[in-house]
Parts: C-alpha cells; sequence; structure tokens
C-alpha cells in the first residue's frame, strides 16, 4: 500500500516549475516577449496546476481525520485524474462523481482512475449541473461521515490558495517581471489564485474555456472573497470555439503548427484555446510593444485521449 504523507508526496512539487521563452512569430513581430509557465512538466499524473489546486485540500482533509476524498468532474476530467493518483499515493478511498450516463466502456481518464482506486458513481447532467456548482464541504457529511469533499476542479480557497503560493513563490525567486499573465479558465481557481498573488505590476487574463459563463466573473469574484490584495483581471470569453471540449481545424492546426515550431504540446480543452486567444490578442495590437506576457501551461494532456486516434500524436 501507499502510506505517503502530503508532505512526502508534495516534495516533488517544491521545485520551482521551469519559464521557458516562447517565441511566437506574432509575439516577435509586434516586439511582445512571450514565455510559458511549463506547469505541464511538473508531475506525470498530478499534472499542471492540480497539484497545487489540491494540496490544501489534501492537507485539509488528512488534519480533519478523513479517510476518503469526494469530487465531481466529466469523464475526461483531468481534475479527477490527478486526485485518483493522489489519494491512491496518501492511501485515501476517493470517489468520484461523474457527469453523465455510463454507455460501454469507461474512458481511459477513468480506467486510470479506477486502477489508482477511485469509486466510480454516475449522476445525470441536470442534477450534476445544480450539484456540482452548489458544491459545499458538508454537502455529504450525512452520506458519507468519513469524506472530505472537493469542488469540482479543485475550486474553493482550498484552490485558490496553492495557486496564490505557488506565484508568491514564483515572485520572490525573482521569476515575475511581466506586465500581462494568461490562464485558462475553467472553474476560475487558478485565475483567482493568480490575481491575488504577489505578481508585482502583472494584470491578467483569463481565457475561457466553457461557451456562455456568463457567471465565470462571478465564480472568480466568490473565489477572491477576503483577499487582501487583488490584482487587474479580466476573462475573455471569444475563444471556446463553439463549448466545453469543442474543437475545429482553425484550433487543431494552431496546436499542431505549434507543436511543429517549439516542440510545445498544448491540450485542445483549456491551453490551446487560451494560447490561441493570447496569439490574437497579440496579432490585433491589444498588447503594447515591449510587454511582457506569461502565458501559464496548466497541462492537461491527458485529455488529448478522449479525442481519438487521429491525434495520437500528441
Amino acid at each position: 500500500a501507499n502510506n505517503k504523507t502530503t508532505a512526502e508526496l508534495g516534495v516533488q512539487f517544491d521545485v520551482l516549475p521551469e519559464v521557458h521563452s516562447f517565441p511566437l512569430e506574432i509575439a516577435k513581430d509586434q516586439l511582445v516577449t512571450l514565455d510559458c509557465l511549463r506547469l505541464d512538466k511538473v508531475h506525470p499524473f498530478i499534472s499542471g496546476n492540480k497539484w497545487y489546486k489540491l494540496k490544501h485540500h489534501l492537507l485539509a482533509a488528512v488534519a480533519a481525520g478523513k479517510s476518503q476524498i469526494v469530487s465531481f468532474g466529466g469523464a475526461h476530467s483531468n481534475h479527477l485524474h490527478a486526485l485518483a493518483y493522489a489519494a491512491n499515493q496518501l492511501n485515501l478511498d476517493s470517489v468520484g462523481i461523474v457527469r453523465g450516463e455510463p454507455h460501454g466502456d469507461l474512458t481511459s481518464t477513468l480506467q486510470d482512475c479506477e486502477k489508482w482506486g477511485m469509486k466510480i458513481q454516475w449522476l445525470d447532467r441536470e442534477t450534476y449541473r445544480h450539484t456540482a456548482s452548489n458544491t459545499t464541504p458538508d454537502m455529504y457529511k450525512e452520506a458519507m461521515p468519513e469524506a472530505w469533499v472537493v469542488p469540482e476542479g479543485g475550486a474553493g480557497r482550498q484552490g485558490t490558495l496553492g495557486i496564490e503560493s505557488l506565484f508568491n513563490t514564483l515572485h520572490h525567486a525573482g521569476q515575475l517581471n511581466y506586465d500581462l499573465i494568461a490562464c485558462a479558465v475553467g472553474s476560475g481557481a487558478t485565475l483567482a489564485g493568480i490575481a491575488q498573488a504577489n505578481i508585482g505590476r502583472a494584470q491578467c487574463v483569463g481565457f475561457s474555456a466553457l461557451k456562455n459563463a456568463h457567471d465565470l466573473e462571478h465564480r472568480v469574484e466568490r473565489q477572491l472573497s477576503g483577499a487582501s490584495r487583488v490584482n487587474p483581471w479580466r476573462i475573455c470569453h471569444h475563444y471556446h470555439f463553439g463549448g466545453f471540449a469543442k474543437i475545429n481545424s482553425r484550433l487543431t492546426e494552431f496546436i499542431s503548427d505549434v507543436y511543429d515550431e517549439h516542440g510545445l504540446v498544448l491540450d485542445p480543452v483549456y491551453t490551446g484555446k487560451m494560447m490561441y486567444g493570447l496569439a490574437e490578442y497579440i496579432h490585433q495590437g491589444r498588447i503594447q510593444a515591449g510587454a511582457r506576457v506569461l502565458a501559464v501551461h496548466t497541462g492537461g494532456l491527458q485529455g488529448w485521449r478522449g479525442f481519438g486516434e487521429s491525434y495520437q500524436r500528441f
């Protein structure tokens, strides 16, 4: 059995993530310096921003003496994937409440989750939509007294705290000399965490992965409540490509070009859309010449498996 403590599991994440230059032609043409924070390289299974969002949830669960972690996600959820692995390492039981109905074989993501001991429970989309967005940690107190409930995507105070600490550490190490920091937005936890961190003069822009998610600003604000400082932030809603996990050839060609020219793999659900939007921002002159921009690669590459054989090269 795995019996790691949270501190032992966290040792791998105490190393500062790498910042790589990302010299997109468009950025060079507009005299914009573009760098990429490579959270995707931090861990093979707890990918990208997931550890930082989960860390304080896991610490809180262990501190509260809970033996089980419960959370929510879709059938290709990066969050459930990371949570199942982490819970397995910490010898905690995990339950994944999955949106939709089971049909045929489990997705590769959920097969991994089961392999790491996660119990899968299905919830129809309508009930899920109501439940997952209104999660409170004591929601399952009656039915699952041993459980710590993590909101969808690792959001909430614990999730933003981990992201905030990461950016405070990067700033302290002298690595955050930027005018703009860009990230993808799903649950809003990453954007909220960056917005309340010490990031110097930087403004934050989040690119929504969801269509018509007009409550996203409200979700971010909720996660910022009580923050002593908030950097300027905004969300761009124009690059969802038709909706969550929807893709088209414009997006996949862009992702292919980035891979061919820079060896950087983006995912089609979050980081590909964010980088496409950011490239257009730069191309349209919405970011001034001479600006320094940091794009946050939040991982999620296992999500490619949901798009079939044609994307095996990623």
